[in-house]
């Protein structure tokens, strides 16, 4: 038997696929977030892509009881080990902790207000970037309707798959299969990591969440007091330019500042006319 027929035989299992390549390391700080799946069949084959494509994290949303369910263990041929570790928590906020950019994902015309979506493909090359030295996660919503307009505004980047018709639209599957793989090809090139440090996610709704309360102590009053709609609007405002952490302590320093010089005001004065 030749030396070459003996190598291969040697060679482990995966060497046998057509394509062999090895799994660029990035794709260890990329996280696959479903928001609400409905269907345990989804998060099963959502699952196998992520095993195929060489990620590692699934963290499912108030998902529906798949646990107990064939369907999902039975899509999830190859994959069981990543739906037995899939990570389950009640709200989306807990499947951000860590995150540093995220990247939503639609198929659908969203409100004027937010960024215009750009190509899965073109999200790739930037989540492949990022994911260099920093955490990313891809966001998937419902298969009924997607992610919310909410949702949505706290995503630093908005992807879309481009598609020859209206309808049908991919299912969540699908869509899940097309952006890792994507996300997979372009992390085979070479890649300069992003030269901006993100703040992560969850820190950012924080930090607007202090912003708000110092414009409801000093009177600021939102149209019809939709705080909600207002919060868009300044997640809008500063998400033009790419935050760091240092820009969010700077900013930080200003609005806490001021807010405890008005708290310490106030107690002056109720102690004066006490």
């Amino acid at each position: 038997m030749s030396k070459q027929n003996l190598d291969r035989i040697n060679r482990p299992a995966e060497s046998f696929r057509a394509l062999a390549v090895d799994v660029p390391k990035n794709l260890a700080n990329i996280r696959v977030i479903l928001f609400e799946p409905r269907e345990a069949g989804n998060i099963g084959s959502v699952a196998r892509v992520v095993k195929g494509m060489g990620l590692s994290e699934l963290f499912l949303v108030n998902p529906v009881p798949f646990q107990n369910e064939d369907i999902a263990w039975k899509m999830a041929h190859g994959a069981k080990d990543v739906l037995k570790n899939s990570h389950v928590v009640p709200e989306l906020k807990d499947a951000l902790v860590g995150i540093k950019y995220l990247v939503g994902t639609t198929h659908r015309r969203r409100d004027p207000r937010l960024p215009p979506p750009t190509t899965a493909r073109e999200a790739a090359h930037k989540i492949a970037s990022v994911s260099q030295d920093q955490s990313v996660a891809l966001l998937f919503g419902r298969e009924d309707f997607g992610l919310s307009t909410d949702q949505m505004s706290l995503c630093q980047l908005i992807a879309s798959v481009p598609m020859a018709t209206k309808n049908p639209s991919l299912n969540l599957a699908q869509a899940a299969q097309i952006f890792a793989y994507e996300v997979f090809i372009s992390s085979l090139e070479e890649h300069t990591p992003d030269d901006i440090e993100y703040v992560e996610v969850n820190a950012m709704e924080e930090f607007y969440g202090r912003v708000t309360r110092l414009l409801d102590k000093v009177g600021v009053t939102p149209y019809n007091q939709d705080w909600e709609t207002y919060l868009k609007s300044l997640r809008r405002v500063f998400s033009r330019a790419p935050l760091e952490e240092r820009d969010i302590a700077t900013l930080d320093m200003i609005f806490s500042t001021t807010y405890r010089h008005i708290v310490r005001l106030e107690e002056k004065l109720e102690t004066t006319q006490n």
